[in-house]
């Protein structure tokens, strides 16, 4: 088991498109998205059927730790819009998430989830190497782009 890379949750994706869960992605109501952190001992599956937080694999090898709740932290100033500056592109964003004064050992990657439905995986992201904190600010830096960012204009193939 390992974690190799970032992903989008299809199932997830399809439902919301075609309205099977009322995913809104921009909806910025505190603590309707959350972020947790995983060490490498969970394998993320893009193809999962119905993925969220606190089922297989993310039932188990979430980080903990001082400083560090179960589930992780909430996001803040969620926003899901046409990037700027960039025509035909948009964007999931939302504050750098940190947790101050904590101690995590070896956090790989972060599941973003929806709190609203049922702790739906909308989003998985690699930190490509491992990460700790040691009494210290722990943080989760997004990027000027967003944490995910989608082009919609062609080609599409």
């Amino acid at each position: 088991m390992a974690i190799t890379r970032d992903l989008m949750f299809v199932d997830t994706q399809i439902k919301g498109l075609t309205n099977a869960i009322a995913l809104n992605l921009g909806d910025a109501t505190a603590g309707a998205f959350k972020i947790a952190l995983f060490q490498d001992s969970i394998t993320p599956d893009a193809s999962q059927t119905n993925p969220a937080y606190g089922s297989s694999p993310f039932a188990s090898g979430e980080v903990s730790g001082a400083g560090y709740t179960a589930g992780g932290l909430a996001l803040t100033s969620v926003v899901f819009e046409e990037l700027p500056g960039s025509p035909g592109w948009m964007r999931w964003d939302f504050a750098n998430p940190s947790w101050a004064a904590s101690t995590i050992t070896d956090a790989k990657g972060a599941l973003f989830y929806a709190t609203g439905l049922s702790n739906r995986a909308v989003l998985f992201r690699s930190f490509v190497q491992t990460y700790s904190s040691q009494d210290g600010t722990f943080s989760v830096n997004v990027h000027s782009d967003g944490a995910c960012k989608l082009n919609v204009v062609g080609p599409l193939l």
